[in-house]
């Protein structure tokens, strides 16, 4: 028995949202306004979704909302687990973790956090209109043993369970019954709910202000039981999807720190006066997507056929991809190209599985022809332009490779917010994607993303392109039960490769994160590009 001590969805209210240009505009004059000495002012290129915990899966809602939310366990400066709200964990049983909860935590409304919280939190994120069912979907139920010791039982050995619950955000049980929110809000039909605009957490932050795709105010929680590195009052998060609007904030001191810089300017930041440029591998994979499972493209001429279902197609394009072009062109050196759907840093990834299928744009035509297609096909490339790094550019270089094989691309640029729905109504034939593993592990990158969607615990939830393959499923199913490392470590591999034999997906790069901040302020770069505010100072 081991006893341990010691982190994709729609964007709701888009007819309320002020856009582009003046929503900048707007964010910028009330942050000038507000700023102060104790101020954070942070800008990246996408809003958060929500204020619901539960709602939206998402790496810049889940980061901005682990300042207000807090969730069972957390990580360290070294990545490694830690307590949060729980102070301690155990496997008592094969399928049974017992759980002991920090005393004497409140909510921002002075609420007591107790495990009637961690239970209800629990059961919540089961829900249908959750995006974090298959962080719980292993479990089967939870006990409460007193106010202060949880049991969870789970339907299957589970040994990642405290990884996924370190992305479950704890609600108190008694606001959301007071306030109508006991299930989360279905951002598929763009509901709402007190708790879109509304939290009560027992983090370090309060919302004091919230105003969609404009501006995220939060304020310091008086009565936070937890350790801050700096005393800082204000955290101010603005959305500026424009690069060179941020990047012109910061250099006038408009804003204190960039969290996604654009490969074209590091070099200018890196030899501006008053700023300092911090770097990361980041655990996220960009690559490019299918539609498996149409009879006939959605968005295209291929005949009255679906080419992608061709494994010789998709090997074709696999094989027009010049990473290495993209790399050095587009991303000026901030990415490093991948045949492998994670990046290094994940268990999972193999050090033996990196190497990319050779750019051969005679060879793709080969197998274009052999497939029925010697004069290619037209398809719509879905790309949203306020995600990810580059990705305009990236899909612009990616188009252009498609053209030299006969392929051609009517180029679909749209903000995320169009971007998102695609992909969850599957209504997309050909589309640029990025992936973070969410606890360091493989698995979930197996379990969600290549899965054949199910339905139940999780299985396939992102999986928008309708792959499919029954060894793969069983291979994944017999990993995520496995205890040994080293044997789930092989079922994993071999569940990878087939998902690359099958070109499942064709991997393009990892990317290196970039924060820019001016001096004297130090915000740690996490590989997950999570901010974790507990650990940032400023003077």
């Amino acid at each position: 028995m081991t006893k341990l001590n010691g982190i994709h969805g729609r964007t709701p209210f888009r007819g309320r949202m002020a856009s582009g240009a003046c929503a900048a505009a707007l964010a910028l004059g009330m942050a000038g306004s507000a700023a102060t000495a104790d101020t954070l002012r942070i800008a990246g290129q996408g809003d958060i979704g929500t204020l619901d915990p539960q709602a939206q899966n998402s790496q810049i809602t889940i980061s901005v909302l682990s300042m207000v939310y807090e969730s069972l366990v957390t990580r360290d400066e070294d990545l490694q687990m830690v307590p949060s709200l729980a102070l301690s964990w155990e496997p008592v049983a094969d399928t049974t973790w017992r759980f002991e909860l920090r005393p004497d935590v409140t909510f921002h409304d002075g609420s007591a956090f107790d495990a009637e919280d961690v239970k209800f939190t629990i059961e919540r994120a089961q829900a249908e209109t959750s995006q974090f069912a298959n962080f719980v979907g292993s479990i089967a139920s939870v006990e409460v043993i007193d106010d202060l010791t949880v049991e969870i039982e789970t339907a299957m050995v589970d040994p990642l369970l405290p990884d996924k619950l370190g992305y479950i955000m704890i609600m108190d049980s008694g606001w959301a019954e007071a306030n109508g929110v006991t299930v989360p809000q279905d951002l598929g039909n763009e509901e709402n709910t007190y708790a879109v605009m509304n939290a009560n957490g027992t983090g370090p932050y309060t919302i004091a202000e919230r105003v969609p795709d404009n501006r995220t105010v939060l304020e310091i929680n008086p009565d936070y039981w937890g350790e801050m590195a700096d005393d800082i009052e204000e955290v101010i998060y603005l959305p500026i999807s424009s690069p060179p609007t941020r990047i012109s904030s910061l250099i006038s001191g408009e804003v204190d720190v960039v969290i996604d810089v654009p490969p074209q300017d590091v070099q200018r930041l890196e030899s501006t006066d008053g700023l300092t440029v911090a770097r990361s591998p980041e655990l996220r994979t960009i690559f490019f997507g299918f539609d498996h499972a149409s009879g006939e493209l959605r968005h295209g001429d291929a005949g009255g056929t679906n080419p992608f279902q061709d494994l010789r197609v998709r090997q074709a394009v696999d094989s027009a991809i010049d990473a290495d072009t993209i790399s050095r062109v587009v991303m000026r050196g901030l990415s490093q190209p991948t045949a492998q759907l994670i990046a290094p840093g994940n268990f999972g990834w193999n050090p033996e599985g990196d190497e990319r299928a050779p750019f051969d744009i005679e060879h793709a035509r080969e197998l274009l022809a052999e497939a029925g297609y010697p004069d290619g096909f037209s398809v719509r490339m879905d790309c949203p332009t306020d995600t990810y790094t580059n990705p305009e550019q990236i899909c612009q270089a990616v188009s252009a490779m498609m053209s030299q094989i006969g392929i051609d691309i009517d180029l679909n640029l749209i903000p995320r917010a169009q971007f998102i729905p695609l992909l969850w109504d599957k209504d997309t034939s050909f589309f640029i994607i990025g992936f973070n593993t969410a606890y360091f592990d493989a698995m979930y990158v197996l379990e969600t993303l290549l899965m054949t969607q199910t339905g139940e615990d999780g299985e396939g939830i992102y999986n928008y392109s309708g792959y499919s393959n029954p060894e793969f499923d069983e291979l994944v199913r017999e990993a995520r039960v496995e205890l040994d490392r080293d044997r789930r470590q092989e079922l994993m591999y071999e569940a990878f490769a087939i998902a690359r034999a099958d070109v499942a997906y064709a991997p393009l790069h990892t990317q290196t994160l970039v924060y820019a901040m001016r001096d004297g302020v130090d915000v740690p770069v996490r590989p997950d590009n999570f901010i974790e505010i507990r650990w940032v100072t400023m003077d």
